[in-house]
């Protein structure tokens, strides 16, 4: 979905399958006049990830959302990476 100038915040971070457009919405903060840090912590805090006193990057916040679809999905568990890897 491109964004029109006319976007709110709230047209670019839903979609039909309620997936967050990180990038999207923080292009628009930064055209809006945020700093990128602050436009990724405001990404980081409409995605429901705590801001309070984290500075986040947008590919922090990507990975973040990652990890939570895989937990969600049950692809990733709290038991992950505790066995040894062969090597």
């Amino acid at each position: 979905m491109a964004p029109s100038p006319s976007a709110s915040i709230a047209d670019l971070t839903r979609t039909p399958a309620d997936h967050l457009l990180t990038r999207s919405t923080y292009r628009l903060l930064q055209m809006k006049g945020l700093a990128p840090d602050e436009a990724a912590n405001l990404t980081a805090f409409l995605c429901g990830i705590p801001v309070a006193d984290v500075h986040w990057s947008l590919r922090q916040v990507n990975q973040l959302l990652f990890l939570r679809e895989l937990a969600r999905t049950g692809r990733f568990g709290p038991t992950d990476g505790e066995a040894p890897r062969p090597h």
